[in-house]
């Protein structure tokens, strides 16, 4: 039980008996242009999604200081309308920066598993080496 315990904690810290390969952990890369891309995005959301909420707030201000309805017509469109497309746009863009965090997060987790998989598998191949061999 205890040379079981102490493999166990050899292959846990990546020491383990010699002639078993034991695979090295992946480096998990995020490249210069996907960091841009979430950030761009982040920004960009944060950005349009108050600015949109701002367009629609002085486009009701406008409407209801004019007793004009073509007036009103104009403010609608141009404030209401348009920050409304504004803040759905800002909207989109943060959703989209925050879906490429979570692939790049599920990027890591699949590279590490694939990693811990490796040294699992060599972990084994080389515990098998006096089996049970059938031809």
């Amino acid at each position: 039980m205890s040379t079981a315990k102490t493999w166990a904690t050899r292959v846990a810290a990546g020491t383990t008996r010699p002639g078993i390969g034991v695979a090295a952990r992946p480096k998990v890369r995020t490249t210069e242009s996907e960091r841009l891309m979430q950030q761009g995005l982040g920004l960009a959301g944060s950005l349009l999604m108050p600015l949109g909420l701002v367009a629609i707030g002085l486009g009701w201000f406008g409407a209801a200081h004019t007793p004009y309805t073509f007036e009103q017509v104009a403010y609608l469109v141009s404030g209401g309308i348009g920050g409304l497309a504004l803040t759905t746009l800002g909207g989109f863009l943060f959703f989209g920066s925050w879906l490429a965090r979570i692939a790049h997060q599920q990027r890591q987790q699949t590279e590490l598993l694939a990693g811990e998989v490796g040294r699992l598998a060599d972990a084994v191949l080389g515990l098998g080496g006096g089996g049970d061999s059938r031809d």
